[in-house]
């Protein structure tokens, strides 16, 4: 069932302002959900809000990172990488290979590509069947249920990293204090999460691509995202800025098909490949003026 929201999580204010009454554009899950902003630190969030298990049994069978990728030709890789120049998360550095953890791994593509590079890897993934996948098809190390019921030795990891999973979770201050946790004292975290205040946001409100109703039960932007890490005890080392063709084409496709009952990837404008190169590149722009749909944070543990 879901609960009602008394205390921001990041501020622990009490005073919230009703932002929209949304509907889920993307999977067909029926309902309308409020979504409220607080007052006092700007997060945006759902209430009332749902449990992480509640909000699994929501995905479809059909959901992109449950599915098998592992056997994407290299072809394919290179042609996107060609059009779109770099592709995906823009990870800190490291001088060597470690132990990792993947939070929100999907069937684990990202964790085969780190395992191919010498890391040791391990995934959390809500979704059993995506985890049997990455377990099956690839041999990885996922475990699946919540990052607290995997039980992970403290001090473990080198490297934890939560790319678009962690505006998926409904617990961020548990979350990110277990992360701490299980994170070296010298290790580093990636938390990449759409981003509020981007331009597309602004100008769709609840026809944007990432708002994600009910699955994104929070919506955290740059300065939002960064009070949270600092009151679970991170600092924040580096913000970076780096979105796709989704937030301003998808956003369209959304307000097109805001009547009509069609979900977020039914439509000509979307499945048109050469606006998506063109969006690609747009959203760099947006990226560039620190305005793009999604932003990777790094940060390490702070002194205690």
């Amino acid at each position: 069932m879901s609960h009602a929201v008394a205390k921001c999580v990041v501020c622990n204010g009490e005073n919230q302002k009703p932002l929209f009454a949304a509907r889920d554009r993307h999977y067909g899950i029926p309902g309308v959900f409020t979504i409220v902003r607080c007052e006092g630190c700007s997060l945006v969030f759902l209430n009332p809000m749902y449990s992480d298990m509640e909000l699994a049994g929501l995905y479809p069978s059909d959901y992109y990172a449950y599915q098998d990728n592992f056997k994407v030709a290299p072809w394919k890789r290179l042609l996107k990488n060609a059009l779109c120049g770099r592709v995906g998360t823009k990870d800190p550095y490291f001088s060597k290979a470690g132990r990792m953890l993947d939070l929100g791994c999907g069937s684990g593509w990202f964790l085969a590509s780190k395992r191919d590079l010498g890391w040791e890897t391990f995934g959390v993934e809500i979704n059993e069947s995506a985890a049997q996948l990455g377990q099956t098809a690839a041999g990885l190390n996922i475990y699946a249920g919540t990052l607290a019921e995997a039980q992970f030795p403290a001090s473990y990891f080198d490297y934890v990293r939560s790319n678009h999973s962690f505006e998926h979770m409904t617990q961020p201050g548990d979350t990110l204090d277990e992360i701490r946790r299980v994170l070296k004292p010298d290790g580093k975290v990636l938390i990449g999460v759409p981003n509020f205040e981007s331009l597309n946001a602004k100008l769709f409100g609840q026809y944007w691509w990432y708002l994600g109703a009910p699955v994104h039960p929070f919506t955290y932007s740059a300065k939002t995202i960064a009070q949270l890490l600092e009151r679970h005890r991170f600092h924040v080392e580096h913000v970076n800025y780096n979105s796709d063709w989704g937030g301003i084409l998808g956003s369209v496709q959304i307000w097109l098909n805001r009547s009509n009952g069609r979900k977020s990837t039914e439509g000509w404008l979307i499945n048109n490949r050469p606006l998506r190169v063109v969006c690609y590149w747009a959203a760099k722009v947006l990226d560039a003026l620190r305005l793009g749909d999604a932003i990777e944070i790094t940060a390490t543990k702070a002194d205690a």
